[in-house]
């Protein structure tokens, strides 16, 4: 896990965030660092994920992943949506908040060769598979809870 290479990105997003952004999520008072980020988004246990497919619909769903520093990998089910979108248009992002704190996060995201398998059987009994998906982070803001910034502290 590389702390400093998120870091860096949790840096260079805030400099070059949007007015909107910089005046809601990304200024310096409430801020994570990225051993902050790394701890809330591993506490915050479910993520929304988006992707946007060929027709320039957008699709939100809940996922669960892990951050490795600038990375993040998730598993997704082969019939999905996002899986048809990620191979039109890499480019997805995904949020997370929690008691004030909130976490956005944007990336490439591609397909694991060979990660296909097949997991657990779905509702109907039916057998399904899955694919592990990794996301390159390009952008990322995390914003902590108004008490932890007052007092200086995590959220969580």
């Amino acid at each position: 896990m590389s702390l400093t290479a998120l870091q860096t990105l949790l840096d260079r997003s805030t400099r070059s965030a949007s007015p909107a952004v910089a005046e809601s999520v990304a200024y310096p008072d409430r801020q994570m660092t990225a051993a902050e980020l790394m701890a809330f988004w591993k506490s915050a246990g479910i993520m929304a994920m988006t992707t946007v497919g060929a027709n320039g619909q957008p699709h939100t769903a809940p996922v669960h992943t892990q951050l490795d520093g600038t990375t993040l990998t998730l598993v997704i089910y082969d019939n999905t949506v996002r899986r048809a979108d990620i191979t039109t248009n890499p480019r997805v992002s995904f949020a997370t908040w929690k008691d004030g704190a909130v976490a956005i996060l944007y990336g490439r995201a591609r397909e694991v060769p060979d990660s296909l398998r097949e997991t657990r059987p779905g509702q109907s009994g039916g057998q399904r598979k899955v694919v592990t998906i990794a996301v390159e982070l390009t952008r990322a803001y995390a914003m902590r809870a108004p008490q932890a910034a007052a007092g200086g502290g995590q959220s969580g």
